[in-house]
């Protein structure tokens, strides 16, 4: 029986996402250095350095900013 949310598959999906933890490497990932220092700018122009290699980054970035123009938490 399908369940709101996906059914079955998507089930499953949320049991691996979760489980999966022992598959991450064990060794330590230093954090991303340096962004701190950059200047706050908009998504829009965030991303445009990425369209070379990721070309519907922009549309992404459109759709992202929709969907947030109204959060239920009421953040901005």
């Amino acid at each position: 029986m399908a369940t709101a949310g996906g059914g079955e598959e998507a089930t499953i999906q949320r049991i691996l996402r979760i489980t999966d933890i022992a598959d991450e490497p064990l060794r330590f990932i230093a954090p991303i250095g340096g962004y701190e220092k950059m200047p706050l700018v908009s998504l829009e122009k965030a991303v445009e350095p990425l369209v070379s290699i990721l070309p519907a980054v922009q549309s992404h970035a459109y759709v992202a900013k929709q969907m947030c123009d109204s959060p239920a938490d009421g953040l901005t």
